[in-house]
């Protein structure tokens, strides 16, 4: 489901519009990815959580020549699912 599918499967569950729902979306989006950014965590209680982590440097290896070469650190969005979400689909 891409994100276009989402919204208007919202759309449809909650009696509104796409526009509206895609407003929504947006603005959860970049509520989240401000947060985030910012450090801090982002908890849905019962559906799962989202922090932002750091990865350190590393040596990688270029699959088609085999080479080494050097990967930068950065930060990674890490999501840890919540117990209702892991019940619902289990």
């Amino acid at each position: 489901m891409n994100k276009q599918q989402l919204i208007e499967a919202m759309a449809r569950k909650n009696k509104t519009t796409k526009v509206d729902m895609t407003k929504f979306m947006d603005s959860f989006i970049d509520t989240v990815s401000e947060e985030l950014k910012k450090g801090k965590k982002v908890q849905l209680v019962g559906f799962g959580a989202w922090q932002k982590k750091r990865r350190k440097a590393r040596i990688g290896r270029n699959p088609q020549t085999g080479e080494e070469i050097k990967v930068a650190p950065r930060n990674v969005a890490k999501f840890t699912m919540g117990t209702q979400l892991f019940d619902h689909i289990n």
